[in-house]
């Protein structure tokens, strides 16, 4: 398996370093979600790292490191337990502290002991198994889902369709899932976290409770709370009788989960599974010559954490980091057959060696890595707005095919994009979508050749007719003076209740041109990122 390499690391090189528990998720000052990740050494005690949320899948109690990097050879601390339950809602919730100190010892760190343990009683032995831990077997097999977890209906964002006939289900993955992760296991797993009423009434809670205990301690800046961070929690199911296998430490008649190895007992609601996802296609083979495109150096499988990155690179065709197996156990184990809609052709001739183009059989050097969140684009920078309010890019519902066609035009046209993703202001019906999010717009500064020109985008989760604008400052514009007009625009557009007020855009003195481009079904993503193009050049 491929190795991660943390980064940042804040030990001394060659130390070893034992993961040994994990803290509250976070949001940090970007808007982004962090995990915090308790370390013990021998020279420097118990010390606390913050990474990505996304690195969770990836992580696990025990783990020794040194530089940054996971040793895989050397076995985790623990032995092996097997135990069932009657069902994973009868177990006892409470707090790392109240764990005997033989177990696990937190030195006094109040971040580390408060957070919830599950309890179950079995065989006269207690287990203990962090509510993280659960959460993470459960649900969370790769970045994806562990950022979707923290999003209200961010499940449906991965699906296109689910529908059950008799005890068929037709399950349809988004183009946001990556073709690596378009696997049977995967279409499985998805599909029962989707379509089984308590594993979804599970999966929703995670974010429900987190949320709610923001809004309870800080009902008028629950942001604050989540910035801070708080103990994840869960509500458990009745479902039931559960199987385990884990590794742990015991102490008397406690036991201290470190990880799930495999667990059981579940029921997936179809026994066949008609599964899609965009990158699956038909091979079609022809006796043309075959394309081989050779890069420098030797392949290395491993992985460096770019900590630094605001957003991962939504693409569906990406390398997965392989993450530690953990065994789901179905009692019965539903078929997965796929449909395969377009074509590849491949051609089965002579190899034809190529230099240019990515991939082939000769790989690069190691590869830096994000789990940050994903958007299309990735780590586009943003805009340096003074005044206006930016939010995270994975907040912005209903602006998906917009970042799309921005990349195909980053690709593209020889151009230099910032963009950052607004909030429109409150006060109509308008602000809010029909799913109860608040409705966001993006801004995009794009400079091309000696002109630079700001784009104006308002999310249409909901299809709503308002056109794309095309502001032209002048020379003279100072960025103060644009980005005011930006904000009065925005105002007027919700004092009109979703449409460009016209008296506003005549009060835009500093600009050369403000042009509205209509939206049109009939075009594709690549149709509308040329048909803006148009428009810039002229």
């Amino acid at each position: 398996m491929a190795a991660l390499t943390l980064r940042s690391w804040p030990f001394p090189e060659n130390h070893e370093a034992e993961l040994i528990w994990f803290g509250s998720p976070f949001m940090d000052y970007k808007g982004n979600w962090r995990i915090r990740v308790a370390f013990r050494t021998k020279a420097a005690g118990i010390k606390i790292v913050s990474y990505p949320w996304g690195t969770i899948p990836y992580l696990r109690i025990g783990q020794i490191y040194s530089n940054g990097t996971y040793d895989q050879i050397r076995p985790m601390s623990g032995s092996a337990f097997h135990f069932s339950i009657e069902a994973l809602n009868q177990g006892n919730v409470t707090n790392g502290f109240k764990l005997p100190k033989r177990l696990i010892d937190f030195d006094k760190k109040p971040e580390l002991g408060l957070q919830n343990i599950i309890q179950y009683r079995a065989n006269d032995i207690t287990y203990c198994i962090p509510v993280i831990e659960l959460i993470r077997v459960m649900f969370i097999n790769s970045r994806y889902l562990a950022y979707y977890l923290f999003q209200p209906h961010g499940l449906d964002l991965l699906i296109d369709k689910s529908d059950t006939r008799g005890r068929t289900l037709h399950f349809d993955l988004s183009l946001r899932v990556p073709a690596r992760l378009a696997t049977d296991s995967n279409a499985r797993h998805l599909s029962w976290i989707h379509t089984d009423q308590k594993i979804r009434n599970m999966w929703d809670s995670v974010y429900q409770l987190m949320f709610s205990k923001a809004i309870k301690d800080s009902p008028y800046n629950p942001s604050a709370i989540l910035k801070k961070g708080i103990p994840l929690d869960v509500t458990l199911p009745v479902l039931g009788p559960i199987e385990m296998h884990v590794r742990g430490v015991q102490f008397m008649d406690y036991v201290l989960v470190k990880e799930i190895l495999a667990i059981g007992g579940f029921n997936h609601p179809s026994d066949e599974i008609l599964f899609w996802h965009p990158s699956k296609k038909r091979r079609e083979w022809s006796s043309g010559d075959k394309t081989v495109r050779i890069i420098p150096g030797s392949k290395k499988d491993d992985f460096v954490l770019n900590d630094q990155s605001n957003n991962a690179k939504e693409d569906a065709n990406q390398d997965i980091l392989e993450t530690p197996p953990t065994i789901m156990k179905f009692a019965n184990y539903p078929v997965v057959e796929t449909r395969r809609l377009n074509v590849s052709h491949s051609n089965t001739g002579n190899e034809v060696i190529v230099s240019s183009g990515r991939g082939g059989k000769h790989a690069g050097s190691s590869e830096e890595v994000s789990t940050q969140d994903s958007m299309v684009g990735g780590d586009t920078p943003p805009i340096d707005f003074q005044t206006l309010e930016t939010i995270p890019a994975s907040e912005a519902i209903g602006l998906e095919p917009f970042f799309k066609m921005i990349e195909i035009l980053k690709k593209t046209f020889p151009v230099s994009i910032k963009m950052s993703v607004l909030r429109v202001p409150a006060g109509k019906r308008f602000s809010i979508c029909a799913n109860g999010a608040r409705r966001t717009c993006a801004i995009v500064q794009i400079t091309y050749g000696t002109a630079t020109t700001f784009i104006v985008e308002v999310a249409r989760p909901d299809d709503w007719s308002i056109s794309t604008l095309i502001l032209r400052p002048t020379d003279q514009s100072s960025f103060r003076v644009i980005e005011r007009n930006i904000k009065l625009l925005l105002e007027g557009l919700v004092q009109k209740s979703g449409h460009w007020d016209q008296h506003v855009l005549n009060r835009c003195n500093d600009m050369n041109n403000i042009e509205k481009v209509k939206h049109y079904q009939s075009d594709t993503i690549r149709d509308w990122a040329y048909r803006l193009a148009g428009k810039l050049s002229t």
